[in-house]
Order: structure tokens, then sequence, then C-alpha cells
């Protein structure tokens, strides 16, 4: 249900920097919240900030006061955390030579199957209780070591000595001979290695798995040692029992500063039950699982993100759940005098102040003291860059420190991205600044200043391409191997392709948005169609919708059309039993959420609740199981059966898989509280290729506590739309308007379904369907570009998919109403003649949509006027044709808007204006009783929509006074 962008009827351009800055906001927000921290030191972080925030006098906020509290937090969690665990002893420190490494991986486990098991079978039983407590959620999982130990009373701790021994024979000698010149291992002080935190992590091994246990992410304290700990064996019906499931720790700085990336090259493993790996707490990881034969898969469709290997890789999260042990490590100072608390390592310093200024006000001078601590923490300039473009987008009288914050975030993301070259995130917020800084440049440019902005927009945009280029080369690494989610990775995919697109480089741009669109195809886990298998079970029959030509109105205009189809017969999508179990999920997520709206969609409507299919199958394996069932046996069929033989879109040549899918509740009373008619949707298109509209409880024809109201609305068309009954389904493709009519009593449940395809096997193949996704991605594209380069925009969405109303539609607006009716040179008559053109050629591909029509009849007016001013009534069609041409186009929209408004999905068109428009036009043909008829209408029309007292309505109540007396004097000469 992607929301529709624009206005009713017109085309919006919004301030061109907002959509950055979203996207800025909505990826720190996920880094922010989801960075693996292990609890203990979540905790402790949590009570120094509340320490802070009850201390913060002006002295006692210093620096030097902020750096004494971390280092009594440090010296407390070294002393106290994982005190069960042993520490390294001060006379056993080995001298070492100076080497370089970014990991230690010894390839012999420091852990026996006895241990092993036994620290499988504390967390099996653990997770298991928790479940019961939290309604059985799967997914990652994890638990500190001490909890494991003090609510198991009973277990097999036999464990406990072999982790003793693994810390002092191995792990602590192999930190000090692998990072022996570390300046937190030495000094006079003789720092001891210590664990202060001890997190047991699980995931997964449930249909539509994922292959992370841990994010992708960086931890606390100054090492990390990784310990494989196995899995529980097969527990998901696969059919690749033949290849084990190992774990595998992704590692970031392995990718090559340059070059190509390979898909593996990062990864450190397979590893064996017992086998760790050691890093530094700065290094970016994510423990993944992977096939045992990660490293000898064959590699096709390199330029493809659905590799042989990620194919593989989610086969084998879902055949088992895997875990691992992770120790965090510090070093700790033995010191007899309690008041001297011994200063902590400059790493921790840096990564407390970084966290705890997550939760406090002063969030600045912790980031910027973190940096002065730690110079060399990327980090720490990351999270700068960022809060100063957070204060950039969210405050509107900066004035002159507006160019300062733009340069300093541009210096700490270049800061940042020179420390950590192969962080993508880092490369991807620094375009986010430098479009901020080209956009500020082009202010001070138009405010007149002397500045030579087509120059530096080029050194800008040269510069945003690169860094765009390479985050997007970077964060493939990580997708390819599942080892980071989607969503980060479009998002820079996303600006890549504006950025070329602002460069007018729009074959670069297809590429990438073709990219894009791969993205869409892998978001979903649901179940994708399997092409090689036959299925032999009926699929539900089906009819098609048609828009009703009217036998009183023009039929050239409404002719009979196919819009979409409904199932009908016994044979249903969604089984009384299915519909049962969704209902169930989507109420027990809604209770769970108290109402908290958890939908990705950035526009929501008073209600409406929301939660996408993917959570409530995540949450829930047996729902995974049955969506997937019905969407091989039923849905993708059925799409192939419908579709398959439309000679203006060929079916997808790749499998049907899932874009997006989302279960919609709306509540009548809800919405009538907030002031609403109802719960509804408005008009709009949705993502993807094809739409599954499913019903999921019954209408009050059916049933006496059914809900009154429709499903969907097709464009203005004669009827209001619903699936038969529930359970089943309306299709049609994304492109065709509908609307989610308004609910007036009871609740709605609906499930929709946005159905993409993923790239075909053969690499040589396009992916023909894909066209839509392009155009669907460069509509808004355009609209943050200059007009030349927007027209040209529009007109390659329009090559690309030439079925879609919604382009040509958009074209003629820019074409008709963002020029210059001043300038009478003959590229602007060309540009208003294109642009009526555009509006026709809309209306043939969807003769429903109220705003082409009303927009033709503007624009036919408009020309009308323009040629009489320029002199060029002679190109123009004969008079009587232009009028007709003209009313027919103003009188369509005022029907079809009226239609809409009775079914309460307005276009917003402003029917007085047509009226008007209409009268005026006539008026200039010196039809008195026609125009007056017109504009008798607009006063009428006006007082409908309370608007009376407006600016608007005055200035168009005056104009109707003057024509009106204008008809009366010429009638009275007459006369």
């Amino acid at each position: 249900m992607s929301r529709s962008i624009g206005a009713a009827h017109g085309y919006s351009r919004p301030y061109h920097g907002g959509v950055y800055f979203l996207f800025l906001l909505v990826t720190f927000q996920l880094h922010s919240t989801f960075a693996f921290v292990p609890s203990g030191h979540e905790h402790h972080i949590r009570s120094l900030s509340s320490s802070i925030k009850t201390s913060q006098t002006t002295i006692e906020s210093t620096d030097e006061a902020i750096l004494r509290d971390i280092d009594r937090n440090h010296n407390n969690d070294a002393n106290q955390l994982c005190s069960y665990l042993v520490s390294e002893a001060s006379d056993e420190i080995l001298q070492t030579i100076d080497t370089t490494t970014a990991y230690q991986s010894p390839p012999t486990p420091i852990l026996s199957d006895e241990a092993i098991n036994a620290l499988r079978t504390s967390a099996q039983s653990y997770f298991e209780k928790i479940r019961e407590s939290n309604n059985g959620a799967w997914g990652m999982e994890q638990v500190d070591l001490d909890e494991l130990v003090s609510t198991n009373a009973e277990s097999d701790v036999s464990w406990k000595k072999e982790l003793d021994d693994a810390l002092t024979q191995n792990i602590y000698p192999l930190i000090r001979s692998g990072w022996p010149s570390h300046d937190a291992l030495s000094g006079d002080s003789q720092p001891v290695l210590t664990v202060t935190s001890a997190t047991l992590v699980t995931g997964w091994g449930c249909p539509g798995g994922k292959a992370t246990l841990t994010p992708l992410d960086r931890d606390a304290g100054l090492f990390v040692a990784h310990i494989d700990l196995g899995n529980d064996g097969q527990v998901a019906n696969t059919s690749s029992e033949d290849n084990p499931v190992m774990g595998a720790l992704y590692l970031e700085s392995l990718i090559d500063d340059e070059g190509e990336i390979q898909s593996h090259q990062p990864i450190v493993g397979p590893l064996k039950p017992g086998q760790m790996v050691v890093h530094m707490s700065n290094e970016r990881t994510s423990a993944i699982v992977v096939p045992l034969d990660i490293h000898s898969l064959e590699h096709k469709h390199k330029s493809s993100l659905d590799t042989v290997s990620r194919r593989q890789i989610l086969k084998a999260a879902e055949r088992t759940r895997h875990y691992a042990l992770r120790l965090v490590l510090t070093t700790k100072t033995e010191s007899n005098d309690e008041t001297d608390i011994p200063e902590a390592p400059s790493e921790e310093r840096s990564y407390r102040l970084r966290e705890t200024s997550r939760l406090l006000d002063s969030r600045m001078q912790y980031l910027t003291l973190a940096s002065e601590v730690d110079l060399d923490d990327a980090e720490n300039h990351l999270r700068l860059g960022i809060n100063y473009l957070v204060k950039i987008s969210s405050d509107n009288q900066l004035g002159l420190d507006e160019q300062s914050y733009i340069d300093k975030a541009v210096f700490h993301f270049e800061k940042a991205a020179a420390l950590c070259p192969t962080d993508a995130r880092t490369h991807s917020q620094l375009a986010t600044a430098l479009r901020a800084k080209m956009e500020y440049e082009k202010r001070l440019h138009m405010e007149g200043t002397d500045r030579d902005y087509d120059s530096l927009e080029s050194v800008y945009l040269n510069r945003m391409r690169d860094v765009l280029e390479r985050s997007v080369q970077l964060g493939s690494a990580a997708v390819r191997v599942c080892a980071n989610g989607i969503d980060d990775f479009s998002l820079s995919l996303h600006k890549l392709a504006e950025t070329l697109c602002r460069m007018g480089d729009f074959d670069a741009a297809l590429d990438v948005i073709d990219k894009w669109a791969e993205c869409g195809s892998l978001r979903s886990a649901l179940a994708v169609e399997d092409k090689n298998h036959q299925h032999q079970s009926p699929i539900p029959s089906f009819k098609w919708i048609q828009a009703q030509g009217d036998d009183d109105t023009n039929t050239t205009i409404l002719n009979r059309r196919d819009i979409a189809l409904t199932t009908v017969g016994d044979l249903r999508v969604f089984e009384p039993a299915d519909v049962s179990l969704l209902r169930a999920a989507a109420d027990k997520h809604f209770a769970q959420t108290a109402g908290q709206q958890t939908s990705r969609y950035t526009m929501q409507y008073e209600g409406n609740s929301e939660v996408h299919l993917d959570d409530l199958c995540s949450a829930d394996p047996d729902l995974k199981l049955r969506i997937d069932r019905i969407l091989q046996e039923k849905v993708y069929p059925l799409v192939r059966a419908a579709f398959g033989e439309d000679e203006d879109e060929p079916e997808p040549k790749g499998s049907i898989c899932v874009y997006d899918s989302i279960f919609v509740r709306y509540n009548a009373e809800e919405a009538k509280a907030a002031g609403l008619r109802g719960a509804s949707q408005p008009l709009h298109q949705d993502g993807g290729i094809y739409s599954v509209n499913i019903a999921l409880n019954e209408h009050l024809d059916d049933s006496e506590n059914g809900f009154t109201g429709a499903l969907t609305v097709g464009d203005g068309d004669d009827y209001i739309q619903r699936p038969s009954a529930p359970g089943h389904a309306i299709i049609h493709k994304t492109t065709q308007r509908h609307a989610g009519a308004p609910t007036t009593s009871g609740v709605r449940d609906i499930l929709v379904i946005f159905l993409t395809a993923r790239q075909p096997e053969k690499s040589d193949i396009e992916e023909v369907t894909w066209r839509v996704e392009r155009a669907m991605r460069l509509t808004p594209l355009a609209k943050q570009l200059s007009r030349e380069k927007l027209i040209s925009c529009l007109k390659l969405a329009k090559k690309n998919d030439p079925t879609s109303h919604a382009l040509p539609y958009a074209l003629g607006v820019h074409l008709t109403q963002e020029g210059d009716m001043n300038d009478p040179s003959d590229e602007r008559w060309e540009e208003i003649c294109q642009g009526v053109e555009s509006f026709e050629r809309s209306i043939v591909l969807n003769p429903a949509d109220a705003r082409a029509h009303y927009n033709l009849g503007m624009a036919l007016s408009e020309r009308h006027k323009y040629a009489m001013r320029t002199r060029r009534m002679h190109l123009l069609p004969p008079p009587q044709e232009a009028a007709e041409s003209l009313i027919n186009a103003l009188e369509t929209a005022i029907q079809l808007e009226i239609k809409c408004d009775e079914a309460g999905c307005s276009n917003g068109i402003n029917i007085a204006e047509a009226f008007l428009t209409l009268g005026d036009f006539v008026l200039r043909l010196k039809n008195f009783d026609l125009a007056r008829i017109y504009l008798n209408q607009v006063e009428a029309c006006i007082k409908g929509v309370g608007g009376t007292d407006e600016d608007w309505a005055q200035s168009m109540l005056q104009q109707v006074s003057a024509m009106l007396d204008y008809i009366h004097e010429n009638e009275a000469i007459v006369k």
C-alpha cells in the first residue's frame, strides 16, 4: 500500500533536501536501536547516564568530571562483571614480538564437545522458558552467561572450568601475541585482561530464518572472543541435509579498500564447534551461519545480489538453530587505593561516552569529548556528523551556524571514511552531507551572491557519485552473504540513482535502479515462486472486473476495459482456517504493541492499524508455512494464469515473489472519533508489479456483525468493488489507481500482498517487468531535478512503462503548469501542445482518472489564451472542436470527481474552478446562456466545501460577478 506522491490535481515538489534528511534519521535510528550491546554493559551505561543526569551541576558537567565518571564506571565493570570467570594473572603475561593482525582464529577448538553441549543445553532450556512467557517468539535471542547459571541451578556447569582454562591458556595469550603494541596492554601499571561480558547468542532454525546471530555492528570493550557452539541439528524441512550448517564471522575490515569485492572475502570460517575468532571490539562484525561449502559455491550472476551463496546461506539459516558465545574483554589495573581510580583505556572511554550520549540531551558534548579521547575511532566521527545533520534538518533558526554545521558534518564523515574505509555507512552519510552543502550553495546563489553555482554543483555531484558508488560496493558485500539487511543498501542505491539523474546520466541511473528494484525482490522472507515445480492443485476461479461505459456518455472516454480480477467460487485464496490463523496473529501483535504503529510506511491515517506480514511470520513459524503454501499453490499460479497473456506487459521471466505485504485493520469508530467519515486509504498506486487484496472478514451484507464500507474503488468508475467473501481476493496491476473506501461502521481486516519478480536464472535475460519498477522509481526521483532534467526523466519513465497512465499525466502537469506562460517562443508553444497530448494519452490509458480530465481542460484553456496572446490562433483546432474538447474534459472531470467524493475517495479537485474555467471559455465564444449556467454553479460549489471566506474563494467569486455583469451588459445591448 505504497502511498501516492503528489497533490491531488497537481504534482507538488517538496523541499529538495527533505527526502535525504528523512533517510538520514531513519538510518541513524536503526543503528542506534539495534546495536549489539551486551546487557550487562547496557545496564551500567544506563546507570551512568542516570547518575550524570542527576548530578549535572556546572562543575560536575565539565569534561574532567564526565571522564572521572566514565573511569569509575569502567573500573567497576572490570572488577565486578563476570567475576565468576578468571582474569589474566599478572605474573603470567608473556613478552611477545610486535605483529599486526585484524583477527586471530586458531584452527583447534578451545572447548570440548561435552562443554559445548552443556552450554547449548542450558541455553535451550532457558530460551524455551522465555518463549513461553513472550508467546513463543523466535528470532535472535541472547542471555548473559551468569543469568544462565543463576536460572538453571541444576544444570551442568562443567563448562566453566574449561572456559577458565581457555581464557588463561588460549584467549589471553592470543590477544597478547596478536596485539602486543596495543596501548591498553602496556604501561607501568601492568594492566591485566579480564572479561566484562559473556553473552550466549542464538538464532533462527525456522521458516524464513535470517542468517545473522548478531547484527553488523561494533562491540563494547577492547577485544571480543567469538566462540562457535554449533547447532541443534536440523529442525526445519529442507532438502539440503547433506551440507552441514556451520557458524562464521563476517569481518568488515577484511574487504579490500580498492577494487572489486569478492562475496566470501570478509567471511572468517566456517568455524568448527568450539573454534574461536578473536578481534578488536572496534571491528564491525556479524555472527552468521553458512553452509560448509560456502567458499566453493559457484558464483552465478556476479552482478546480481541473489547469488547462489546467498540462497544457500538462507536455506542453512532455516535448517537449524545455531549458537555462539561472545566474550567482551577489557583491561583492569590492580589497586588497593579505592580513591585512586585508574584511567580507562581510550577505546573504553570513547565507547562509553558515545553510548551514554544516546541517553542524554547533552549529546554533542559527549561525542566531541569521545572524539578527543580517541582520535582514531571512526564511529565517533560518524555519530558527530549525523548529529550535525540532525541539527540542520530540525532547526530552522540556525542562521550563520548552518554553513558551519554542514562543514563540520562533511569534515567528520570524511574523517570517518578515512579511518574506516570499509564502512558503507560513512560513505553514504558523507554523500548526505555533501548534498546538504550543495543545497546551501544553491540557496546562496538564488539569493544573489556572486557564486558560480553551476561549476560547484558539478563538483559536488561528482563527489557524491564517487562516495555513493563506494557505499553501494561495500554494502553489496554484506547483503550477498546475508550479514546485513537490505534497507541500508537500498537507501544508498536510492541516493546514487538520484545523484546520477541530477547529473543527467540516465543510462547509469537505470542500472542502479535495476539493482534497487532487485532489493525489493529480496526484502521479504516469504516463499519465492518455484518455477520448476508443476503444481497439480486447482487454483481459485476468477472473473474480470471491467469499467462500465454508460450509454448516455461519450463511450470513447468511458469504454469497457479490464481493471482487476476478482476470485469467485468455493475455492478461496485463504480458507477460513487460514483467515483465523492470520487474524489471531494480528490480534496478538496489536495487543502487544498497545496501539503503537509498527508499519514502515510513513503515511498513516486515523483509524488504521497496520503490521507487515513478514513481522507476523517471523514470530509464528506455523503462519509462515501456511502463507508460503498459499503463495506457491494459489497466488503465484493465479497471477500467471490471469496476466500471463497480456501483450502490453509480458509476464515476469523470473520467479514471482513478495515485494511487501501488510495486514490492515480499519476501525470505523476510531476514525470517526478523529472527525473522519470513516477509516480509509486515499487514491494511490502501489509498489511492485501486482497487488493482491484479500478480504478477511464479512461485510454487513453478509453478516449482522459485518462492517459497512468497501475494500477498494476503481478510480471513479461506476462500482465500488470488494472481494466476494472472506478469503477471496481482488488482484490488479500496481499502476491501477485505487483506494480503500471508508469503513463507516465496524472493523474491516484485509491483507494486501505486493508482488514483484526475481532476476531470471540466466543472467543474459532481462526481467521485463522491472520496467514498471524503473518507472515507479524514476517518477519521485524526477521531482528532485531541475525542470529540464525532470522532463527528460519523466519521458524516460514513460518509455519504460508506456502502459501507465500516471506517467503521461505527470509529464503533462510539468509541461503545462511549470513553464513560463509569458515566454512567446516556439519551444514554449511546443511544450504546451505536448502537455495537452500527454493528458490526452493519460485519459486513453485510464479514462476514469478525474485529475487527467481536469488538467486537460485547464491546459486547453491555457493553450487557447496563450495562442491568442502570441498570435497562434491559426494553429488551434476549429473553434467548435476546441470548445467541445474543453467542455467534455471539464464536465467529465466534474462527473468523475462527484462519484469519487460520494465513495469517500476524493481527488481534491476544485470543482468550482472547473465551472469558472468553463464559464470563462464559453463566454469568450459569446455563448452567454451556457456561460451563465456554468458561472452560477461556482458559488454553490464553494459553499459546499465551506470555503467562502478564504482568499481564493473571494477572488473566484469576484471573477464570477464581473463575468455575470459582462453578460448582463451585453444582453442589454442586444435587446
